[in-house]
């Protein structure tokens, strides 16, 4: 009898430890959900605040929901994997000649390359300490 109770502890023990876990994870998934939803939040209420004080309070809703459909049209193509102008029917397709314009010139750095090398020569710093 001995052995019973040892794996009905050893099972409780496991499933408890899973329960947990799981417990865990949503707390983080809510935890960035909510960080996002937030965010969203406080962007939407910024953009409001600034059409309300460019265009007044009567066209402000009018303009608001004229540019946010727009946004929603162009984040749902987006979503979709559809081209922004693409829509129904024949059209014609435009060759355009393609020109390829060098402006950079020996010795040009990007940031990304500056960021590189400072990451390098902070490395190299640390190194040479005692």
């Amino acid at each position: 009898m001995d052995i019973l109770g040892w794996l009905w502890w050893a099972l409780v023990s496991v499933l408890g430890l899973l329960w947990w876990l799981l417990a865990l994870l949503w707390k983080v998934v809510w935890f960035l959900i909510s960080g996002w939803v937030s965010t969203l939040l406080q962007i939407a209420i910024l953009v409001a605040i600034v059409f309300f004080l460019k265009y007044g309070w009567q066209r402000a809703p009018a303009e608001l929901w004229r540019r946010g459909s727009a946004f929603a049209r162009f984040s749902w193509k987006w979503v979709r994997a559809r081209e922004a102008d693409a829509g129904g029917g024949s059209r014609e397709v435009l060759r355009e000649r393609i020109r390829i314009v060098h402006v950079k010139e020996f010795g040009d750095v990007n940031v990304s390359t500056l960021m590189s090398l400072a990451m390098l020569a902070g490395l190299a710093l640390l190194a040479a300490l005692p």
